[in-house]
Protein backbone atom coordinates (compact mmCIF):
# COMPACT_ATOMS: atom_id res chain seq x y z
CA UNK A 1 0.00 0.00 0.00
CA UNK A 2 3.12 2.46 0.55
CA UNK A 3 4.04 1.88 -2.73
CA UNK A 4 1.17 2.42 -4.09
CA UNK A 5 0.49 5.76 -2.49
CA UNK A 6 4.24 7.01 -3.10
CA UNK A 7 3.90 6.23 -6.99
CA UNK A 8 0.67 8.30 -7.37
CA UNK A 9 2.08 10.91 -5.20
CA UNK A 10 5.14 10.52 -7.48
CA UNK A 11 3.04 10.66 -10.64
CA UNK A 12 1.14 13.93 -9.26
CA UNK A 13 4.50 15.26 -8.74
CA UNK A 14 5.43 14.72 -12.56
CA UNK A 15 2.48 15.82 -13.69
CA UNK A 16 2.45 19.36 -12.20
CA UNK A 17 6.16 20.07 -13.16
CA UNK A 18 5.26 18.94 -16.62
CA UNK A 19 2.47 21.35 -16.48
CA UNK A 20 4.53 24.10 -14.76
CA UNK A 21 7.94 23.91 -16.42
CA UNK A 22 8.47 21.71 -19.06
CA UNK A 23 5.46 22.15 -21.24
CA UNK A 24 3.58 24.92 -19.42
CA UNK A 25 0.02 25.53 -20.74
CA UNK A 26 -1.26 29.45 -21.36
CA UNK A 27 -4.94 29.84 -20.00
CA UNK A 28 -6.28 33.20 -21.27
CA UNK A 29 -9.55 35.00 -20.64
CA UNK A 30 -10.65 38.02 -21.95
CA UNK A 31 -13.70 40.51 -20.43
CA UNK A 32 -15.77 41.26 -22.82
CA UNK A 33 -17.93 44.49 -22.68
CA UNK A 34 -20.46 47.07 -23.84
CA UNK A 35 -19.64 50.28 -24.51
CA UNK A 36 -21.34 53.78 -25.32
CA UNK A 37 -20.73 54.83 -29.22
CA UNK A 38 -17.14 57.24 -29.42
CA UNK A 39 -16.88 56.58 -25.56
CA UNK A 40 -13.36 55.37 -24.09
CA UNK A 41 -13.29 51.35 -23.77
CA UNK A 42 -10.87 49.34 -21.95
CA UNK A 43 -10.04 46.32 -23.29
CA UNK A 44 -9.48 43.71 -20.39
CA UNK A 45 -7.45 40.04 -20.56
CA UNK A 46 -5.79 37.45 -17.94
CA UNK A 47 -3.39 35.23 -18.24
CA UNK A 48 -2.69 32.38 -16.08
CA UNK A 49 -1.10 28.86 -16.30
CA UNK A 50 -3.09 26.07 -16.48
CA UNK A 51 -1.86 22.91 -14.14
CA UNK A 52 -5.09 21.52 -13.39
CA UNK A 53 -9.58 22.65 -13.09
CA UNK A 54 -9.36 25.16 -10.89
CA UNK A 55 -5.70 25.21 -9.92
CA UNK A 56 -4.13 28.02 -12.53
CA UNK A 57 -2.15 30.13 -10.97
CA UNK A 58 -1.65 33.82 -12.49
CA UNK A 59 1.33 34.79 -14.44
CA UNK A 60 2.94 38.08 -13.88
CA UNK A 61 5.04 39.95 -16.16
CA UNK A 62 3.99 38.43 -19.56
CA UNK A 63 2.98 40.47 -22.88
CA UNK A 64 -0.61 40.28 -23.64
CA UNK A 65 -0.96 41.76 -27.28
CA UNK A 66 -4.38 43.52 -28.66
CA UNK A 67 -5.64 43.29 -32.15
CA UNK A 68 -8.18 43.92 -34.02
CA UNK A 69 -8.43 41.46 -37.04
CA UNK A 70 -4.95 41.99 -38.24
CA UNK A 71 -4.46 45.90 -37.03
CA UNK A 72 -2.14 45.58 -33.71
CA UNK A 73 -3.68 47.95 -31.06
CA UNK A 74 -0.99 47.80 -28.32
CA UNK A 75 -0.01 45.72 -25.51
CA UNK A 76 0.12 46.00 -21.63
CA UNK A 77 2.00 43.48 -19.42
CA UNK A 78 0.27 40.84 -16.55
CA UNK A 79 0.33 41.99 -13.25
CA UNK A 80 0.56 40.15 -9.94
CA UNK A 81 -2.97 38.74 -10.24
CA UNK A 82 -2.13 37.76 -14.76
CA UNK A 83 -4.31 41.16 -15.78
CA UNK A 84 -3.08 43.48 -18.69
CA UNK A 85 -5.09 46.43 -20.40
CA UNK A 86 -5.51 48.88 -23.01
CA UNK A 87 -7.80 51.31 -23.64
CA UNK A 88 -8.87 52.10 -27.09
CA UNK A 89 -11.72 54.53 -28.56
CA UNK A 90 -15.27 52.53 -28.88
CA UNK A 91 -15.94 54.05 -32.23
CA UNK A 92 -19.45 54.13 -33.43
CA UNK A 93 -22.00 51.56 -32.80
CA UNK A 94 -21.82 47.75 -33.82
CA UNK A 95 -20.08 44.89 -32.77
CA UNK A 96 -16.57 44.62 -32.47
CA UNK A 97 -13.93 42.09 -32.34
CA UNK A 98 -10.70 41.69 -30.43
CA UNK A 99 -7.88 39.06 -30.18
CA UNK A 100 -6.05 38.82 -27.84
CA UNK A 101 -2.38 36.86 -27.77
CA UNK A 102 0.36 35.78 -25.73
CA UNK A 103 3.14 33.89 -26.57
CA UNK A 104 1.00 30.27 -26.39
CA UNK A 105 -2.91 31.09 -27.24
CA UNK A 106 -4.95 33.40 -28.47
CA UNK A 107 -8.80 34.73 -26.95
CA UNK A 108 -11.63 36.57 -28.33
CA UNK A 109 -12.78 39.90 -26.88
CA UNK A 110 -16.04 41.55 -27.62
CA UNK A 111 -17.38 44.51 -27.39
CA UNK A 112 -20.86 45.39 -28.05
CA UNK A 113 -20.83 49.20 -28.33
CA UNK A 114 -24.78 50.35 -28.02
CA UNK A 115 -26.78 53.92 -27.64
CA UNK A 116 -27.44 54.24 -24.09
CA UNK A 117 -31.07 53.56 -25.23
CA UNK A 118 -30.58 50.60 -26.97
CA UNK A 119 -32.81 47.53 -25.22
CA UNK A 120 -30.82 44.76 -24.06
CA UNK A 121 -31.62 41.54 -23.19
CA UNK A 122 -29.75 39.64 -20.74
CA UNK A 123 -29.33 35.53 -21.03
CA UNK A 124 -28.91 32.97 -18.26
CA UNK A 125 -26.91 30.04 -20.21
CA UNK A 126 -27.16 26.96 -18.28
CA UNK A 127 -31.02 25.26 -17.96
CA UNK A 128 -32.10 28.53 -19.79
CA UNK A 129 -30.27 28.70 -23.56
CA UNK A 130 -28.12 25.36 -22.71
CA UNK A 131 -29.70 21.86 -21.85
CA UNK A 132 -27.37 21.19 -19.31
CA UNK A 133 -26.16 21.72 -15.64
CA UNK A 134 -22.95 23.90 -14.68
CA UNK A 135 -21.18 20.97 -13.81
CA UNK A 136 -22.48 18.78 -16.73
CA UNK A 137 -21.15 21.26 -19.00
CA UNK A 138 -17.67 21.39 -17.22
CA UNK A 139 -17.56 17.71 -17.97
CA UNK A 140 -19.00 17.05 -21.37
CA UNK A 141 -18.06 18.11 -25.02
CA UNK A 142 -19.39 20.76 -27.13
CA UNK A 143 -20.75 19.12 -29.25
CA UNK A 144 -22.37 16.60 -26.77
CA UNK A 145 -24.68 19.90 -25.28
CA UNK A 146 -27.51 20.72 -26.71
CA UNK A 147 -29.88 23.63 -26.74
CA UNK A 148 -33.20 23.85 -25.30
CA UNK A 149 -35.81 23.42 -27.29
CA UNK A 150 -36.75 26.18 -29.37
CA UNK A 151 -33.85 28.78 -28.13
CA UNK A 152 -31.83 29.15 -30.53
CA UNK A 153 -34.19 29.67 -33.19
CA UNK A 154 -36.15 32.30 -30.48
CA UNK A 155 -32.79 33.94 -29.82
CA UNK A 156 -31.86 34.89 -33.24
CA UNK A 157 -35.28 36.58 -34.21
CA UNK A 158 -35.25 38.26 -30.37
CA UNK A 159 -31.63 39.42 -31.35
CA UNK A 160 -33.46 41.82 -34.00
CA UNK A 161 -35.19 43.36 -31.19
CA UNK A 162 -33.19 43.56 -28.26
CA UNK A 163 -29.30 43.36 -27.71
CA UNK A 164 -28.81 40.05 -26.42
CA UNK A 165 -25.81 39.51 -24.16
CA UNK A 166 -25.15 36.03 -22.26
CA UNK A 167 -24.82 36.44 -17.89
CA UNK A 168 -23.63 33.19 -16.93
CA UNK A 169 -22.30 31.36 -13.33
CA UNK A 170 -19.66 29.61 -15.17
CA UNK A 171 -16.30 30.05 -13.99
CA UNK A 172 -14.23 32.29 -16.26
CA UNK A 173 -11.92 29.71 -17.05
CA UNK A 174 -14.73 28.25 -19.56
CA UNK A 175 -14.75 30.95 -21.67
CA UNK A 176 -13.58 29.49 -24.22
CA UNK A 177 -15.66 26.52 -24.53
CA UNK A 178 -18.06 28.45 -23.91
CA UNK A 179 -17.63 30.71 -27.43
CA UNK A 180 -17.00 27.69 -28.94
CA UNK A 181 -20.56 25.87 -27.77
CA UNK A 182 -22.07 29.34 -28.95
CA UNK A 183 -20.55 29.22 -32.17
CA UNK A 184 -21.52 25.69 -32.60
CA UNK A 185 -25.33 26.07 -32.16
CA UNK A 186 -24.87 29.37 -34.59
CA UNK A 187 -25.54 31.73 -32.08
CA UNK A 188 -22.85 35.02 -31.44
CA UNK A 189 -20.16 33.78 -29.03
CA UNK A 190 -20.34 37.30 -26.80
CA UNK A 191 -20.78 39.24 -24.85
CA UNK A 192 -20.96 36.87 -22.52
CA UNK A 193 -19.86 37.91 -18.55
CA UNK A 194 -18.63 35.03 -16.66
CA UNK A 195 -17.30 35.06 -12.95
CA UNK A 196 -14.56 36.71 -12.31
CA UNK A 197 -14.27 35.43 -8.94
CA UNK A 198 -14.79 31.67 -8.01
CA UNK A 199 -17.65 30.11 -6.93
CA UNK A 200 -16.42 29.56 -3.17
CA UNK A 201 -15.91 32.62 -2.63
CA UNK A 202 -18.64 34.53 -4.17
CA UNK A 203 -22.08 33.47 -5.00
CA UNK A 204 -23.87 32.64 -8.25
CA UNK A 205 -26.46 35.38 -7.45
CA UNK A 206 -24.06 38.13 -6.01
CA UNK A 207 -21.56 37.65 -9.78
CA UNK A 208 -24.77 38.50 -11.52
CA UNK A 209 -25.83 41.39 -8.85
CA UNK A 210 -22.35 42.61 -9.73
CA UNK A 211 -22.39 42.73 -13.16
CA UNK A 212 -25.61 44.17 -14.07
CA UNK A 213 -25.22 46.82 -11.81
CA UNK A 214 -22.17 47.64 -13.73
CA UNK A 215 -23.69 47.39 -17.15
CA UNK A 216 -26.60 49.61 -15.43
CA UNK A 217 -24.57 52.70 -14.89
CA UNK A 218 -24.47 53.28 -18.97
CA UNK A 219 -26.82 50.46 -20.63
CA UNK A 220 -30.63 50.10 -20.93
CA UNK A 221 -31.44 46.56 -19.07
CA UNK A 222 -34.68 45.55 -20.11
CA UNK A 223 -35.54 42.23 -19.45
CA UNK A 224 -33.96 39.10 -18.32
CA UNK A 225 -34.61 35.18 -18.60
CA UNK A 226 -33.15 32.60 -16.05
CA UNK A 227 -33.86 29.11 -14.48
CA UNK A 228 -33.00 30.02 -10.48
CA UNK A 229 -34.46 32.32 -8.37
CA UNK A 230 -31.17 33.86 -7.40
CA UNK A 231 -31.41 34.95 -11.71
CA UNK A 232 -34.54 36.47 -11.39
CA UNK A 233 -33.68 38.02 -8.68
CA UNK A 234 -30.65 40.37 -9.50
CA UNK A 235 -32.95 41.00 -12.41
CA UNK A 236 -35.28 42.40 -10.20
CA UNK A 237 -33.22 43.90 -8.11
CA UNK A 238 -31.81 46.03 -11.21
CA UNK A 239 -35.38 47.53 -12.33
CA UNK A 240 -35.55 44.79 -14.98
CA UNK A 241 -38.65 42.12 -16.44
CA UNK A 242 -38.11 39.24 -15.11
CA UNK A 243 -38.36 35.71 -16.75
CA UNK A 244 -38.54 32.52 -14.73
CA UNK A 245 -37.82 29.32 -16.99
CA UNK A 246 -39.54 26.51 -15.87
CA UNK A 247 -40.97 23.99 -17.68
CA UNK A 248 -41.57 21.43 -14.93
CA UNK A 249 -43.00 24.56 -12.45
CA UNK A 250 -40.91 23.07 -9.59
CA UNK A 251 -39.65 26.38 -8.36
CA UNK A 252 -41.60 28.69 -6.23
CA UNK A 253 -43.54 31.59 -7.22
CA UNK A 254 -41.54 34.85 -6.76
CA UNK A 255 -42.90 38.30 -7.26
CA UNK A 256 -42.40 40.35 -9.68
CA UNK A 257 -41.12 37.42 -11.77
CA UNK A 258 -42.71 35.69 -14.77
CA UNK A 259 -42.93 31.99 -15.20
CA UNK A 260 -42.55 30.37 -18.59
CA UNK A 261 -42.66 26.69 -19.28
CA UNK A 262 -40.81 27.14 -22.95
CA UNK A 263 -38.76 29.18 -24.79
CA UNK A 264 -42.03 29.72 -27.39
CA UNK A 265 -43.82 31.30 -23.96
CA UNK A 266 -40.78 33.57 -23.59
CA UNK A 267 -40.50 34.73 -26.76
CA UNK A 268 -44.05 35.55 -26.97
CA UNK A 269 -44.38 37.27 -23.68
CA UNK A 270 -40.62 39.48 -24.80
CA UNK A 271 -42.59 39.91 -28.19
CA UNK A 272 -45.09 41.58 -26.06
CA UNK A 273 -43.47 43.52 -23.92
CA UNK A 274 -42.59 47.14 -24.58
CA UNK A 275 -39.22 47.50 -24.99
CA UNK A 276 -39.28 50.03 -22.20
CA UNK A 277 -37.36 49.84 -19.24
CA UNK A 278 -39.15 49.14 -16.70
CA UNK A 279 -37.06 51.07 -13.48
Amino acid sequence: MVWLLGAVALAIVLVLAERLFVAPEDQLTAQDALALPHSRVRLVARLERYVLRFVDPPVRGATLEFFEGEARLGSAVTDAQGFASIEVDAGPAGRRRFRVVSRRSQEALVVDVLASDAPVLALDLDHTVADVSTWRFALATSREVRALEGAVEAIRRLANRYAIIFLTARDHSFLAKTREWLRLQGLPDGPAFLRRRRFWSQRAGDHKLERLGELKRTHRLVAGAGDMPADVKAYLANGMAAFLIDPRGAVPDIEGAVRVSSWKELEAKLSATSATSTS
